[in-house]
């Protein structure tokens, strides 16, 4: 009898423990208060940064031109925080934004058999209430799904343009309150399990002012985007260096359309779930939500090629997930790194070489062409199939 009773007491704490909101210490305000939280930089005292997280020490960001900020005091909705360092952005473009990659896509014979893997990923709304006044004629649809599921559609349908599977769940989990996240936690499981995403996104918007988000890119009214990852997560380096990633590739095909990545200190936002799981910030309340609808979709432009490599859509099975804590370029292994060391310093030492032979650089490019339509060109065997093509010409 004891031990039956031990038993249940066990089972009653682990329950308990389980049951306990994994967001209570950190969330937005409440849909009720339309406030946020403004962070001023320590040093000039000037505002750099608008959000509808509530701030606390701790708390980390970057901004969009990629400075990392750390918060160090906070008085009511207003905090300070103190600059870290710049971030080296570029570190994490994809292998297929470099040099390399983009030259070696081009040699004859490469293989595109990759590009006909199977590509999923997978959006759903913690917060399905979220609305855009502006187009929504509120901030909050507490009875129904917000206007915050037509942005995800929007998202949706840029990716499957792009030839990616996309599940986006319909699932409505309401309250806006501390049990939301448990609630979505049961969709985001089930989506993994099920569909088995490359990637998933919890869709979102803020709380901000209109002109915190609003931007203009390419001629087109959008809303910029944040991305929130975790602290308090297992997997928190994967989906940084995941966030990260993003934002290089976007900073270089859509300057500004990132306005940062927040480290939300209190809570893992059900990212524990996923080493390629974000929450997603598109525009404010404040924001007009087609700018947000057009600003998502050109971020998902970027997703597939961050993901899978190759060119605007992608090219291939996912990449591996970069160890947490790994060291030097992320998602490169030891081997990829020392065979890129190699190939740079033989490039650098050839086209020394290379000048120093020519005497002047017109003289140089005249060689270099020479080298790539004769003698690369038959090292690879183009000459030679060329040839025999000319030569059955002739004979016909």
């Amino acid at each position: 009898m004891n031990k039956k009773l031990g038993c249940m007491a066990v089972l009653g704490l682990l329950l308990l423990f389980y049951c306990i909101p994994g967001e209570a210490a950190k969330l937005r305000f409440g849909v009720d208060q339309l406030q946020w939280s403004t962070i001023y930089a320590e040093d000039t005292n000037q505002p750099i940064w608008y959000t509808g997280w509530l701030v606390e020490e701790g708390d980390e960001f970057i901004t969009e031109d990629n400075k990392r900020y750390e918060v160090v005091r906070t008085e009511g909705n207003n905090a300070w925080a103190r600059y870290r360092e710049t971030v080296k952005i570029t570190a994490y473009l994809s292998p297929a934004q470099t040099f390399w990659a983009q030259l070696i896509s081009r040699l004859p014979g490469y293989s595109t058999v990759q590009q006909q893997q199977p590509r999923k990923m997978a959006i759903y709304h913690s917060h399905s209430d979220e609305s855009y006044v502006p187009s929504d004629g509120t901030e909050s649809k507490a009875g129904g799904g917000g206007g915050i599921y037509q942005v995800g559609a929007a998202m949706a349908d840029a990716l499957r343009a792009q030839g990616v599977e996309v599940n986006q769940s319909q699932a409505n989990h309401n309250p806006h309150d501390d049990n939301a996240y448990n609630r979505s936690r049961r969709t985001a499981m089930g989506l993994i399990s099920q569909f088995k995403p490359d990637a998933i996104f919890d869709i979102h918007r803020d709380a901000a002012p209109s002109e915190a988000y609003a931007a203009n890119i390419g001629g087109q009214d959008v809303t910029k985007l944040q991305l929130v990852v975790g602290k308090y997560n297992p997997q928190m380096k994967a989906n940084e260096d995941f966030a990260l990633r993003l934002k290089a590739n976007s900073d270089q095909k859509y300057p500004g359309l990132v306005k940062g990545i927040f480290y939300a200190k209190g809570g893992d936002y059900n990212q524990d779930l996923s080493p390629r799981s974000l929450l997603l910030e598109v525009g404010a309340h404040t924001n007009d939500k087609q700018a947000a609808e057009r600003g998502v979709a050109m971020f998902a432009n970027v997703i597939p090629a961050t993901i899978y490599g190759g060119g605007d859509g992608g090219g291939g099975a996912a990449a591996p997930i970069a160890a947490p804590g790994a060291a030097g370029v992320p998602g490169l292994s030891g081997a990829g790194k020392a065979i890129g060391w190699i190939v740079g310093v033989v490039a650098v030492v050839g086209i020394g070489f290379l000048l120093l032979s020519s005497g002047s650089m017109k003289d140089a490019g005249t060689k270099l062409n020479q080298f790539w339509n004769t003698e690369f060109t038959n090292l690879l065997g183009i000459g030679r199939r060329r040839k025999k093509r000319t030569d059955g010409d002739e004979k016909k």
